[in-house]
């Protein structure tokens, strides 16, 4: 999986991977600037979550709650599109969807 991530004006950020490929998510003492650890989190919505944590700096060892939450997508999710695609044919009517046939049988 790709972990290269836009964030405009041609910029791009890459978030570190575990062994397994996983990203790692970090967290930030907004106190003092140092890693800090994700104790727990609590699900408040399916896109909302609170995130437990605890600085790692010996001198600050702030405890705090971040806040997690889906802005939008980048990309549709390859199930969405397939979705999407299949509501779409069905909304044809039988020389549509014949007509697009022969279309992608021409192209391919």
């Amino acid at each position: 999986m790709d972990n290269n991530y836009p964030l405009g004006d041609n910029k791009v950020i890459r978030f570190p991977l575990t062994a397994e490929g996983n990203t790692i998510m970090r967290v930030k003492c907004e106190t003092c600037g140092h890693k800090a650890l994700i104790n727990s989190r609590n699900e408040i919505d399916p896109k909302v979550v609170d995130l437990y944590c605890t600085c790692t700096n010996p001198e600050c060892r702030h405890y705090f709650v971040a806040k997690l939450t889906y802005s939008h997508s980048i990309a549709p999710s390859q199930l969405q599109v397939r979705e999407t695609a299949l509501d779409y044919l069905r909304g044809l009517s039988t020389s549509e969807r014949q007509a697009l046939v022969n279309q992608a049988q021409i192209a391919s």
